[in-house]
């Protein structure tokens, strides 16, 4: 039976939606090392930062490092990005029962380009990323304009992230909370509920 005291479902993208946790890391960086031979780790992260705060297009990112666009883009978002194995399938069950939203930070053309390639909007009632709209989390103001989009009091809502910062700021705005867990438990930040797996929710909610 569903929760009646949630009636949203908030994901993060990367590392709760995604498989990756930490794609700019694991996937964005060596990705450019390797296809574009550009090296400096710490100049990507940002123009990745400004990018995904809607301040450049993603073609004047992929130009900063050298790299050719739109091929070289595509080629990016259709190899190195993952859905989790289980995400469709939970999703579908819990949307018979509570809205559905997507809160991420990322840049503005990725997140549609992948979230058409996966077919994944027709899940979301309300899809809030960093690039539309120029606040990344954890600042609060994201995540208001969420509660705008939905229209629902944060008590209402319930966030998934695997980011305990990302959480954080979603406890002190009412929010109830749950940590995707990769690897170790982060005891000391604050949150509801802990997950190991997507499935998990099923049980929560």
């Amino acid at each position: 039976m569903p929760r009646r005291d949630v009636d949203v479902v908030i994901f993060d993208a990367m590392g709760v939606t995604f498989t990756e946790s930490d794609d700019v890391s694991n996937l964005l960086i060596p990705f450019i090392e390797r296809e574009c031979g550009y090296r400096n780790r710490e100049a990507i992260r940002q123009l990745y930062v400004v990018a995904s705060l809607g301040r450049i297009p993603s073609e004047e990112f992929w130009e900063q490092v050298g790299c050719g666009y739109p091929g070289i883009e595509r080629q990016y978002l259709d190899t190195q990005l993952i859905v989790d194995p289980d995400f469709i399938c939970v999703a579908e069950r819990l949307k018979s029962s509570y809205v559905l939203s997507m809160l991420s930070n990322d840049v503005s053309e990725w997140s549609a380009y992948l979230r058409k390639r996966f077919d994944l909007d027709r899940l979301f009632a309300s899809v809030v990323i960093s690039g539309d709209y120029g606040y990344r989390k954890p600042d609060p103001r994201l995540y208001e304009i969420l509660l705008e989009s939905v229209d629902v009091a944060p008590h209402r809502c319930i966030f998934i992230d695997d980011q305990p910062r990302n959480l954080d700021t979603a406890v002190r705005l009412g929010f109830k909370t749950v940590y995707r867990l990769w690897g170790v438990s982060r005891a000391a930040h604050r949150y509801d509920y802990e997950i190991g797996t997507l499935k998990d929710l099923l049980t929560l909610l």
